[in-house]
């Protein structure tokens, strides 16, 4: 069976991150074989997590720096040459710029993992929902949803069941090379012993909701807790990203874009999720792996998986008000939680080997159907 990915680049996502591991799980299989295609051009930012491939898994760059029509058919071209059986896709626009390859090369079968919120990404103009409702009425796609909450959303906006919904998963978390390093290099953010450390992993975007977690943390601080908050992710050296730098309180630092953050969680008594919208966040599956308490937005995947007060908090909607409220929680109640009922969700919820087994079954299922 060849199995050919198609994502826009290996950069430090969650989607990225998850292709990374499901196709370095999916090569251990006899029958498969496994190829990443990647869209827009090679850089160090493209290129995060290329190096943690598998000499098992083949990967492909098609070097385009901003699609055009052309392009279209460069893409086309390139995935026929593949003579793939099954063509799984990753992110939102990517049903657009593969849709002439959908329409035109009818072989192989077309799977895609949406890894969003629906409600966030779905019909922002009338032509967008057409094009989608399209493509999934009509079977020219097969739709795979990662929560329980996104699978019902699916169905209510395009009236029709997803193909399969399995949730997303992650390698068992293990300490880096770097693990003690980084055990310093927190030590000396900390006031004292007793100060609580929380991290946040994202990229500088909207979706991310940084100024509203930068804002209730200062508050937070002001109001007398002991804690620092390290934020991970790239994007904040932008004229922008200063800004939000600039804004944040002294117990709030920067680290930058980071390959193993489990080193950081581990080390860290809270993990903060802020965002307006996800799917199935890979960070929060990670922190379930470290044993690390998720403070989150009432966002998908938190909602299915998150018990407020015994597998984390969830704060009631999504402002600063009600985001502080659920970290004052956190500061009160958070030894109430047992860690190992975390990475016992982790395990039972989020195992790659089970994801990548429950994969297996849709793509020998999808070629059996047809």
């Amino acid at each position: 069976m060849k199995i050919l990915y198609i994502i826009p680049a290996l950069s430090s996502g969650g989607a990225e991150r998850f292709v990374t591991d499901l196709t370095n799980e999916l090569s251990k299989y006899d029958d498969c074989q496994i190829t990443i295609m990647t869209l827009k051009t090679e850089s160090k930012e493209n290129s995060f997590y290329k190096n943690e491939l598998s000499e098992k898994v083949t990967y492909k760059n098609l070097g385009i720096e901003k699609i055009k029509v052309k392009d279209l058919f460069k893409i086309y071209r390139a995935i026929k040459k593949e003579q793939p059986n099954i063509v799984h896709y990753h992110l939102a626009n990517t049903v657009y710029i593969l849709l002439l390859t959908i329409l035109l090369y009818r072989k192989p079968k077309y799977v895609e993992t949406i890894h969003s919120d629906i409600k966030a990404i779905v019909g922002i103009t009338k032509i967008d929902k057409w094009i989608k409702a399209f493509c999934y009425k009509y079977g020219l796609v097969n739709v795979c949803t990662i929560t329980p909450s996104n699978g019902v959303a699916f169905k209510e906006y395009y009236h029709r069941n997803c193909a399969a919904m399995i949730v997303n998963a992650r390698k068992v978390a293990a300490p880096s090379k770097l693990f003690d390093d980084r055990k310093k290099e927190i030590e000396s953010y900390k006031k004292d012993d007793n100060t609580m450390v929380f991290t946040h992993i994202g990229r500088f975007t909207r979706a991310k909701n940084h100024k509203m977690l930068i804002t209730a943390f200062n508050q937070f601080v002001e109001q007398g807790y002991n804690a620092i908050l390290l934020i991970i992710g790239n994007g904040f050296d932008t004229p922008r990203g200063k800004i939000y730098q600039a804004h944040a309180c002294e117990n709030i630092h920067f680290l930058g874009e980071q390959h193993d953050v489990q080193d950081y969680l581990m080390n860290s008594d809270g993990f903060c999720l802020s965002s307006i919208f996800e799917g199935m966040p890979i960070t929060l599956i990670e922190a379930f792996a470290c044993g690390c308490i998720p403070i989150s937005t009432p966002v998908c995947g938190a909602i299915d998986f998150i018990e407020n007060g015994k597998t984390g908090f969830l704060s009631k909607d999504y402002s600063k008000e009600s985001y502080l409220k659920a970290l004052e929680d956190f500061a009160h109640r958070h030894q109430l939680i047992n860690k190992d009922e975390l990475t016992k969700l982790f395990h039972n919820h989020f195992s790659i080997e089970s994801c990548a087994s429950q994969y297996h079954t849709l793509y020998t299922n999808t070629l059996n159907i047809y």
